[in-house]
C-alpha cells in the first residue's frame, strides 16, 4: 500500500467540498494575496508523525476557511456553509479507497471568515516502496 501524501489528502477534502459547492472556487494561493469572493480555502497541517517499525501514525489538522459573498452582510451565508461543512465532515472521508476518521472537529468566525478545522490521524505503512524488479530465480550451489 503506498503512504497518503498530503496532496492527495488536500485533493480528497477538495473534491468534496467542490461536490458540495460547485459554483464556490477553492483558492489554492495563500489567502494573504487577492482572491475571489465567495471561496474556500484549504490547507493540511501536520501536528505530529511518529514511525514505528512496520508503521507511521501521522495526527494531522485540516483547516477550511470560507470567505464570504459580502464582507459587511455575511451571517446567513457562513451560518449555511457552517452548517453543511459540519455535515459533510462530520464523521470521516475518504481518500484513495481509504476511510479516514475524524477525532475532532472546530468551527468559528474570525474576522468575518469562516474557520472549519477537523483533526484525524491514520496509520501508514512504514516500510519504504519498493522499487525496481523483483528477483525471479535465486540460485544455490552449497
Amino acid at each position: 500500500m503506498a503512504r497518503l501524501t498530503r496532496a492527495q489528502l488536500n485533493k480528497a477534502v477538495n473534491e468534496r467540498i467542490s461536490a458540495e459547492f460547485p459554483d464556490i472556487s477553492i483558492q489554492s494561493s495563500d489567502v494573504e494575496e487577492g482572491f475571489e469572493r465567495p471561496s474556500f480555502f484549504v490547507e493540511i497541517d501536520t501536528d505530529a508523525s511518529e514511525t514505528f517499525q512496520f508503521t507511521l501514525q501521522r495526527d494531522m489538522t485540516c483547516r477550511i476557511l470560507f470567505f464570504p459573498t459580502d464582507r459587511n452582510e455575511f451571517k446567513e451565508e457562513v451560518y449555511d456553509v457552517q452548517d453543511r461543512l459540519e455535515k459533510m465532515f462530520g464523521l470521516n472521508f475518504s481518500v484513495l479507497g481509504r476511510t479516514i476518521t475524524i477525532d475532532e472537529a472546530e468551527t468559528f468566525v474570525m474576522d468575518r471568515v469562516l474557520h472549519y478545522d477537523f483533526r484525524f490521524a491514520y496509520f501508514d505503512d512504514a516500510a519504504p516502496e519498493e522499487t525496481g524488479e523483483k528477483m525471479q530465480e535465486l540460485g544455490y550451489n552449497g
